[in-house]
């Protein structure tokens, strides 16, 4: 009988016990986790705020006794891995609540630690109350408790936390302001361009919002009163008002844990694994936000933060931890979609500052159409921004739009996965009904301007 131990019980350790039980019904699985609560979806957490999701259990797919009852699997809740020995095979554990250690053999070790939010050198964001992260269910308790009582908030960092977060907080009836240090909203997922239109949009619901902008510091006596901001290039300061302070400044991998066992870090210091999610160290594998992988486009370590890709990196773990074989494939595309207020924005593949930073010059066609034909009503403005490089290979897309976005980059990752270039992409047989789309869609329209461009170029 083959015994995994998983440190975490996220999306990637979770899926990762499941699946070495699927593979292998004889198996003796046990999942260690800090948090009081078995897996629940962080990707939910903002939307419990304004009570979309009306309850915070909602977001849990099993209680804990189905663990134990139906997949067979050794949950241990609100207990800390203190020692891992990958010689001895052993993890030393201990109850957060009771104080009782154990030591626990294993024959198989899945790291899935996750990460933790960064916390930005702001003056008194350190010690004054009204300060939040949101990272765990209990964060999003403590802010939707602390929202009851609020008027004013101050958001800082517009990356998706940031800006789901913020608009939680405008539906929960407060005055919300964000704070963004880079030139534009969500600088990691599409271009200051596509941003625009999600700008317009918050501040359409009535929320202020400040680019190219640093939190300075937190004001206040005991608890926090205002953020004493500053624009970057003007130097123009201002202090906003703010009962609640959220921050949303990036994540840190959590990797002591595997430090101390030896395991590798990459260049982004981030746990390093290969196509296998193997570690360095024999037996002792790793998947989630702790880890990191060869970006699809750029062939680039980049820290993983999806739960897309977290089950399915907990899926090889699980089943290659128990014998089987599963690769994931050679490179992420970090396929990404949210929805602010009543706009949708999706990526797939680097911004242009990440194919800057790799190297590549890519060609770059963009348009802006409807959901329907133009004589027909409710038609919805999408905006599509593609990627090329010189031979055709598609990159990369970004689209913002109010309707039928999920579906378009879904499209444009599966062309990138199955290698379609933006010739193919450009006679893609697409449906149409007035009712429903176009005949031309902006899908494959956006891929003539690109074209173009190469032709003039050859």
């Amino acid at each position: 009988m083959t015994k995994v131990v998983i440190v975490g019980a996220g999306a990637a350790g979770t899926t990762a016990g499941l699946w070495a039980k699927k593979t292998d019904r004889k198996c003796d699985v046990v999942i260690i986790n800090r948090e009081p609560y078995p897996e629940y979806s962080r990707c939910g957490l903002p939307y419990t705020i304004s009570k979309v999701i009306p309850e915070f259990l909602n977001l849990m797919e099993h209680d804990p006794a189905w663990y134990e009852n139906f997949a067979k699997i050794d949950l241990r809740l609100e207990t800390e891995v203190t020692d891992v020995d990958p010689k001895a095979k052993t993890v030393k554990t201990k109850n957060i609540k009771t104080g009782k250690e154990e030591t626990i053999n294993y024959d198989k070790l899945v790291i899935a630690t996750g990460s933790h939010p960064a916390a930005p050198p702001i003056e008194g964001a350190q010690e004054k109350k009204g300060i939040y992260f949101l990272r765990t269910l209990q964060d999003a308790m403590d802010i939707e408790d602390a929202a009851q009582k609020a008027k004013t908030a101050v958001v800082i960092g517009a990356g998706l936390i940031g800006v789901e977060a913020a608009e939680n907080l405008v539906e929960k009836g407060l005055k919300v302001a964000i704070v963004e240090f880079l030139p534009s909203l969500v600088p990691l997922m599409i271009d200051p361009d596509m941003a625009e239109l999600v700008e317009e949009e918050m501040k359409k619901h009535g929320m202020e919002v400040y680019t190219n902008t640093a939190a300075k510091a937190v004001l206040g006596g005991e608890k926090v009163e205002k953020v004493l901001i500053e624009n970057r290039e003007t130097k123009e300061t201002k202090e906003l008002p703010a009962d609640i302070v959220l921050i949303g400044a990036g994540v840190r991998p959590y990797t002591d844990m595997a430090q101390k066992a030896g395991v590798e870090l990459g260049t982004t210091k981030y746990i390093k694994v290969n196509e296998k999610c193997e570690t360095n160290i024999p037996d002792i594998y790793s998947a989630g936000d702790c880890t990191e992988y060869p970006d699809f486009v750029t062939g680039e370590a980049v820290p993983q933060g999806m739960g897309t890709i977290a089950v399915r990196m907990g899926k090889v773990c699980g089943i290659n931890a128990v014998g089987g074989e599963a690769k994931m494939p050679p490179g992420v595309l970090l396929t990404r979609i949210t929805k602010i207020f009543d706009i949708h924005l999706a990526a797939v593949g680097p911004t242009l500052n990440q194919f800057e930073r790799a190297g590549i010059k890519p060609v770059v066609g963009k348009i802006t159409g409807s959901s329907k034909p133009e004589y027909f009503p409710g038609g919805k403005l999408i905006r599509i921004k593609i990627f090329s490089n010189e031979e055709g290979k598609i990159l990369g897309a970004q689209i913002v739009g109010y309707e039928d976005v999920h579906q378009k980059i879904n499209v444009i990752a599966a062309a990138m996965q199955s290698g379609m270039s933006i010739y193919e992409l450009e006679w893609l047989e697409t449906c149409y009904a007035p009712a429903s789309c176009p005949t031309w869609d902006v899908l494959t329209l956006v891929a003539e301007p690109v074209i173009k461009k190469i032709a003039r170029k050859k």
